[in-house]
């Protein structure tokens, strides 16, 4: 339940990741951790990483929530 509201509290972000120097498109782990700290690892040295295959129920969920909105809208016109 609430899967809109911690979608909500999820930013995109551009980066280059200081290891390798690629750009990158995603979400910051440092942030998601305080949203959804199951989609966040630890390697051994303490850096953290997205999990985003942990994301996709999240994901559905607030698809479901926005489809549910729609339907509801649309049968008021």
């Amino acid at each position: 339940s609430g899967a809109l509201d911690l979608v909500a509290c999820m930013r995109g972000v551009t980066f280059t990741r200081i290891d390798t120097g690629l750009r990158g498109v995603g979400m910051l782990a440092q942030e998601l951790v305080a949203v959804i700290p199951e989609a966040v690892q630890a390697n051994d040295g303490g850096l953290l990483s997205v999990a985003y295959g942990n994301l996709v129920g999240v994901l559905i969920e607030a698809l479901k929530d926005l489809a549910g909105k729609v339907e509801r809208l649309e049968g008021r016109t």
